[in-house]
């Protein structure tokens, strides 16, 4: 009988992270020299400084990689380019490419150069961002709604549309840094399956909008140390408490045999995200927490 205390040849899980990639794509168009409400910095200098702190703050937690656009070539329109490759620990990369990119880095050609939806569908079969282990999302910072010259081909909402509907998904986050853009973003988010753009004028609620956005895409998923040979053995305690998490895709917990990974969904994820459960015990063989 499994007692709390007892033998029951029980074994506990360790649990790694499986951190989640997030491409973050940033607009260098000219009008990113734009004035910024609250603040003596342009667009462009601010958002810097919003994402070194994300980048700074989620570290550990998301695998980071810097889109910049357009191009800044030819005729304008052409899509942005990765300059910095996902990585782990990849803030120190994007921060010190982003130190000295000044004004003159801002595409300021008179050539239309708000090359979204071009720049979105670059990405899509992009091998970063088709990683199987991992969820794949895209972090897009504009002031503008894309230029109108650059929709030939593709537009904003379709290419993000492109890129959810893989068998890889990937989301799109939109994040507006200006007034009066958030219908266009709106359709990009909806596409993106995000379904809200996040809308930002100042420095604070740029940073409010990058940090909830990073809270959301970071993983409740957990690799398991050994392959259980049942799972329909696996139990998972919160902080000791008996009865256990259900199993459960709404607000409990699946396994995954294939990655040999536990997810946690609903409230479950959002207890953990949280900070409200700092104990976690993912036991195989015995219906109760192993002391200690």
């Amino acid at each position: 009988m499994c007692v709390i205390g007892g033998e029951c040849g029980a074994q506990e899980f360790e649990l790694t992270q499986v951190v989640p990639n997030v491409m973050i794509v940033l607009d260098r168009s000219g009008s990113m020299e734009g004035d910024v409400q609250d603040s003596d910095k342009n667009r462009w200098e601010v958002a810097k400084d919003a994402i070194n702190k994300l980048v700074t703050s989620f570290n550990e937690e998301i695998r980071f990689g810097l889109v910049t656009y357009s191009a800044c070539v030819g005729n304008g329109c052409s899509a942005g380019t990765i300059v910095v490759p996902i990585a782990e620990f990849n803030g120190g990369p994007i921060q010190q490419f982003l130190a000295d990119k000044g004004n003159g880095y801002l595409c300021d050609s008179g050539d239309p150069e708000t090359s979204t939806g071009n720049t979105l569908k670059a990405l899509v079969g992009e091998p970063q961002l088709q990683d199987p282990t991992r969820a794949n999302a895209v972090l897009l910072i504009t002031d503008g709604d894309e230029s109108g010259e650059c929709q030939d081909t593709t537009n904003g909402a379709a290419a993000a549309a492109e890129l959810f509907a893989q068998a890889i998904s990937v989301r799109t986050y939109a994040v507006g840094f200006a007034d009066g853009i958030l219908g266009s973003l709106a359709e990009i988010a909806t596409s993106g399956g995000t379904m809200t753009p996040y809308n930002a004028n100042n420095p604070a609620s740029l940073e409010l909008a990058l940090d909830a956005i990073a809270g959301a895409v970071v993983s409740c998923t957990f690799e398991l140390d050994f392959v259980p040979e049942d799972p329909n053995e696996i139990y998972v305690f919160f902080e000791d408490m008996v009865p256990g998490i259900a199993n459960d895709p709404q607000n409990g917990w699946t396994y995954d045999p294939n990655t040999n990974t536990i997810s946690f969904h609903g409230t479950a994820c959002e207890s953990l995200k949280s900070g409200g459960v700092v104990d976690v015990d993912v036991v195989f063989g015995c219906d109760v927490p192993i002391p200690g």
